[in-house]
């Protein structure tokens, strides 16, 4: 069952990784916070803890939006992220599918800049703690009516759409936390008025296998016959 195997991804790619970002980022703040020491980053780091987390927020989006493009319009990236892609059903299980070479690779495009730009320890820990949070969240049946929410913030209804497989929906929303980047770069999902939710979600010709395994091992024994929306 979808459930089981999500199960495990979620014991592995978000509850195992989510204490791993919040280690590695004590170690690099206290094992090689010297390493980052000029004016600009102490600048960053004086910043007021809210504000300096709405900025962090904003740069970890924008390197996630265009790592998260990359998946969607590279075909050989596409073969992990597809793994994502495959869940037909959504839930808060959902999100933490995902192939673990993709998890380690996307953390690393999005943290490196934090750490370079010198946000400190408190906000990058916040930031991790969003991230798990909205992974969970955004993926889950919660429907609401956002109201002009929905253009500057990630909900489940913006993000429901970024796995559809509906026409319409192919390689749109692709922003975490800030929907207005979706706007901003002309990607965003132009949701019909007769069609307020998706109707499908997965793989545009279901080709994953189930399991965990088989899932980890997916982009290495075959070719996904062409990309399919998130």
């Amino acid at each position: 069952m979808e459930w089981q195997t999500d199960l495990k991804h979620f014991a592995v790619n978000h509850f195992l990784v989510g204490l791993a970002l919040l280690t590695v980022n004590f170690l690099i703040h206290h094992a090689f916070g010297w390493l980052v020491r000029g004016d600009f980053q102490q600048a960053v780091q004086h910043i007021w803890f809210v504000p300096q987390l709405l900025l962090c927020i904003l740069v970890a989006d924008l390197a996630q939006y265009w790592t998260h493009r990359a998946y969607h319009e590279v075909p050989y990236l596409w073969r992990y992220h597809s793994v994502h892609h495959s869940a037909k059903t959504m839930d808060w299980l959902a999100g933490s599918r995902q192939h673990m070479l993709e998890v380690i690779f996307t953390r690393v495009c999005v943290l490196a800049p934090l750490f370079v730009l010198g946000f400190s320890e408190g906000v990058v820990n916040a930031y991790i703690i969003i991230v798990g949070f909205q992974a969970v969240f955004n993926h889950a049946n919660v429907h609401l009516p956002w109201g002009p929410l929905k253009y500057l913030i990630v909900t489940p209804d913006f993000h429901h759409w970024h796995h559809a497989s509906d026409d319409e929906a192919i390689d749109r929303n692709y922003a975490a936390h800030y929907a207005f980047l979706d706007y901003i770069f002309g990607t965003a999902v132009k949701v019909p008025a007769h069609k307020p939710f998706p109707e499908k979600y997965g793989v545009v010709g279901d080709y994953m296998p189930d399991g965990f395994v088989n899932q980890q091992m997916f982009p290495f024994r075959a070719k996904p016959a062409a990309p399919a929306p998130e």
